[in-house]
């Protein structure tokens, strides 16, 4: 039975049986949990909980809560159109726009690609030596990078070969997603929760308690706005609506999207994100007793986590071993993903600019474009280098939501749906909020970024008038 045919049994019947169906027929809003589940995302929580423990768990489902209403919005004027959202920017705003788009969202996905490369390599690296294998050096490090360029390549022509290969693409892609949250909710909950400091952090009362006492760490600024710029790319908005076209998701599939971003994206990523925070909050951040520094690595939680599921599984080797699992896998497994989606995006912009039809040839050598990324299994980046990546990708994202307001708004395009009365004020409530808050994070990132650089640039002249 088709999507088509399955919503239409669907419709009429009580909340449950459509939830139970809806669950079924899942799919591109896990495509965007995959995405957004980055190196981005995950370096944010490292230094989130390194830093200021449980205080900025709040961050992460602001920003995914705001972006699924953005992508929610998308998905009304696409599932009502059914008109190209590239081809929407060209023809009713401007043709400037749609190029600006496709471009920075394709040059942003190469950019990102590189510490995707290195996240999964490094997860399987620490998956390796739960087994005792050793896979870090030179070799083993080029035999992982080429390894996992085939299977993403294999991947990619999958999702491509039509809808048999785009529904196990989806399953796939739902179990590692969910494998993802089990295996970091694992190691939060073996380095304990605390449930005071869970509620006070999650709400925010924690943060701005203290902010209004006298500030925050300084250091904290640019891993917030990588973590709200990281919830929702440029690339993520691109590949959303392809994804729903791709599924033939039309007029009577608008509730459907809204559930499937629902429980796709916004719950895993919440979960997910959250037991990152905890368990580095929890080891070698101020939860621990500690003063609060940077990391440079999360697999850094490992020894000091391993002796406390050591004592819960009665053996320091079990502990190091299950630590060293599932941190690894959910590494490799976060980083692999958005390697894939990151590639099917690339497909998708490039058709697009060069009015290229979405399948075959084209579209995976599109795809392959920002594979010179697997060089990152041999670079050892900096966490905070994928936070600032993230950052940077913030002034754009709120131009184009600003877009997608607009069309969202105009009657010639939207016809009966455009959104009237009350409907019409909370659609626009929401669109300008995340605008808002996109753009107070893109000004304060780029300040902070500014500072950073000039600090380095002035650290060689200092280091030389002391000589």
């Amino acid at each position: 039975m088709s999507d088509r045919d399955s919503v239409a049994h669907l419709m009429g019947q009580s909340w449950l049986r459509r939830v139970s169906g809806y669950m079924k027929l899942c799919g591109p809003g896990y495509m965007q949990s995959a995405m957004t589940l980055g190196a981005s995302s995950i370096a944010s929580c490292v230094l989130f909980g390194a830093l200021m423990g449980y205080e900025l768990l709040w961050v992460n489902p602001l920003a995914i809560v705001l972006g699924c209403f953005v992508l929610a919005a998308i998905a009304k004027q696409v599932c009502h159109t059914g008109e190209r959202p590239y081809e929407s920017f060209k023809r009713r705003l401007h043709p400037g726009l749609a190029v600006l788009w496709g471009a920075s969202a394709l040059i942003g996905t190469v950019i990102w690609h590189f510490p995707q490369y290195g996240l999964t390599a490094n997860g399987v690296i620490t998956v390796g030596q739960a087994f005792g294998v050793e896979l870090g050096s030179t070799a083993g490090r080029v035999g992982i990078g080429a390894s996992l360029l085939a299977l993403a390549c294999v991947v990619v022509w999958l999702y491509q070969s039509g809808s048999k290969g785009v529904r196990i693409f989806e399953q796939s892609t739902k179990v590692m997603v969910w494998g993802i949250v089990i295996a970091f909710a694992c190691v939060a909950f073996g380095s304990g929760i605390r449930l005071g400091p869970l509620l006070s952090g999650i709400t925010g009362v924690a943060f701005v308690r203290d902010l209004l006492d006298g500030g925050i760490d300084p250091r904290a600024v640019v891993p917030i706005v990588g973590g709200l710029a990281a919830a929702l790319g440029l690339n993520m908005v691109f590949l959303y609506p392809y994804s729903l076209l791709r599924k033939g998701w039309a007029k009577d599939h608008q509730e459907l999207a809204y559930f499937d971003l629902f429980s796709g994206m916004v719950v895993p990523f919440i979960c997910a994100t959250t037991f990152m925070v905890i368990a580095v909050a929890n080891t070698i951040g101020p939860a621990a007793g500690t003063s609060g520094k940077v990391l440079s690595d999360i697999r850094e939680v490992i020894p000091v986590l391993a002796p406390s599921l050591g004592r819960m599984l009665g053996s320091d080797q079990a502990g190091t071993f299950v630590t060293q699992l599932m941190l690894g896998f959910g590494m490799g497994a976060i980083g692999f993903t958005t390697v894939v989606m990151q590639m099917l995006a690339c497909g998708f912009i490039g058709c697009e600019m060069f009015g290229l039809k979405h399948e075959g040839r084209a579209q995976f050598l599109f795809a392959l474009i920002p594979v010179a990324g697997v060089c990152g299994v041999m670079i050892k980046l900096p966490w905070q280098a994928a936070v600032v990546g993230a950052s940077f990708n913030a002034p754009l994202m709120p131009i184009a939501t600003l877009c997608f307001l607009i069309l969202l708004n105009m009657k010639s395009f939207m016809g009966e749906q455009t959104p009237r009365g009350l409907r019409r004020a909370g659609w626009n409530t929401v669109l300008v909020a995340s605008i808002l808050l996109m753009s107070a994070a893109a000004y304060f990132g780029i300040r902070a970024n500014l500072k950073t650089l000039h600090e380095k640039l002035q650290a060689p002249r200092a280091l030389g008038a002391g000589k």
